[in-house]
């Protein structure tokens, strides 16, 4: 069988990729250690802005509203719609909008969206400019 030219700089670039020193198996365990502490840092982010969405929505709505605001809800959440987007779009083209599974992906999109709307409510109703 003759000596195939490839398979030899195959052989050394395995060779150049193995790291032999004492610093290789630190790395490793400080890798895990991080992963374990930004394991759940998704749902945390997402609890936070379904909390901060929350309370901002019971401030706006805790009296009701006087007239009839049905236009002036749907054009607020067309604007906190085009914030997410907007916020999204920049995140995925960072690329910092990576997540590892659909759920989190929905669970962090939809606290977000969530938390625009209610922000852009906030805003509008609370401010006293536009009322």
């Amino acid at each position: 069988m003759p000596f195939d030219f490839l398979d030899g700089l195959g052989f050394l670039a395995d060779l150049l990729t193995l790291d032999f020193s004492d610093n290789s198996s630190k790395k490793i365990e400080k890798k895990k250690e991080e992963s374990r502490k930004s394991k759940y840092t998704t749902e945390l982010w997402s609890g936070g802005f379904l909390l901060i969405a929350s309370i901002l929505y019971f401030t706006v709505f805790k009296n009701p509203l006087p007239g009839d605001y049905l236009q002036t809800l749907f054009i607020c959440s067309f604007a906190g719609l085009i914030i997410s987007f907007a916020v999204f779009f920049s995140l995925f083209h960072l690329r910092l909008f990576y997540f590892k599974s659909l759920s989190k992906l929905l669970l962090f999109s939809c606290s977000f969206v969530l938390l625009s709307i209610s922000g852009v409510f906030y805003i509008y109703f609370n401010s006293g400019i536009f009322v």
